[in-house]
């Protein structure tokens, strides 16, 4: 994630119709964008697949047009809001198609107004600081794990297995190899994952494993890695 003075200048140009800034500030703040998106879902959101990841980076480009810093708000503070809006709205939507919408948008909203509501959730926000703070930190530094490997968020995200039984069986290889030593020393020394031997012994097909390898390799890293955060996503169901 870019510096703070950086990202005010990246803002500005961006504002001012610079695409390059644009497309900078959106491509770092895609982690951020994710997670409260994850947040608010009550789920985890994989881009390029669910609603609310599309929806979250459109909310996010809006804000960088709507966006003024002589109102006090930090950009993030207020790109965070506008989010939360533009997913609530998406699950208004839904609800008049009989749709669920996820109890962490609707608790107390039956008798507010939509500005009332924001204003509940900036008051929300203070309360929650801290935690969402260590979230976006572990976001941050598993971005940076998985540079060290050569693969970006994106590219976990677009290798998420669409379907919930198959992302299941690909967490639970995830889980074997981030107990078995002899794995995580390749992992560590040669940078990928031998994925010959584990489909011999997991007896998953290499060909799958391999179509799943930057998302089982995120896995793996949060699960060995201090993310306690990010590890409530990979419980058991």
């Amino acid at each position: 994630m870019v510096k703070p003075g950086m990202r005010e200048d990246l803002l500005a140009l961006a504002k001012r119709g610079a695409p390059e800034a644009r497309e900078r500030l959106i491509q770092d703040y895609t982690p951020f964008i994710l997670a409260i998106a994850a947040k608010v879902s009550g789920r985890y959101i994989r881009l390029g697949e669910d609603d609310e990841g599309s929806i979250g980076l459109l909310a996010f480009n809006e804000a960088i047009d709507a966006y003024n810093d002589r109102k006090g708000n930090s950009f993030l503070k207020f790109s965070e809001l506008v989010i939360r809006r533009r997913l609530l709205d998406f699950y208004r939507h839904e609800q008049r198609r009989q749709q669920e919408i996820p109890l962490t948008v609707l608790e107390g909203t039956e008798t507010e107004t939509q500005g009332q509501l924001l204003d509940r959730l900036q008051e929300n926000q203070a309360a929650a600081s801290e935690e969402e703070l260590e979230r976006r930190e572990e976001i941050i530094a598993l971005k940076a794990h998985l540079a060290e490997y050569g693969v970006s968020f994106r590219e976990v995200a677009l290798a998420c297995p669409r379907h919930r039984d198959a992302r299941l069986r690909a967490i639970k290889v995830a889980k074997q190899i981030a107990a078995t030593p002899a794995w995580l020393l390749a992992l560590d020394e040669r940078k990928t994952l031998p994925l010959s031997e584990i489909a011999r012994k997991v007896g998953v097909s290499r060909k799958t494993l391999e179509r799943q390898r930057k998302y089982i390799l995120a896995v793996v890293l949060v699960l060995r890695g201090e993310f306690n955060h990010l590890k409530e996503y990979f419980r058991e169901p």
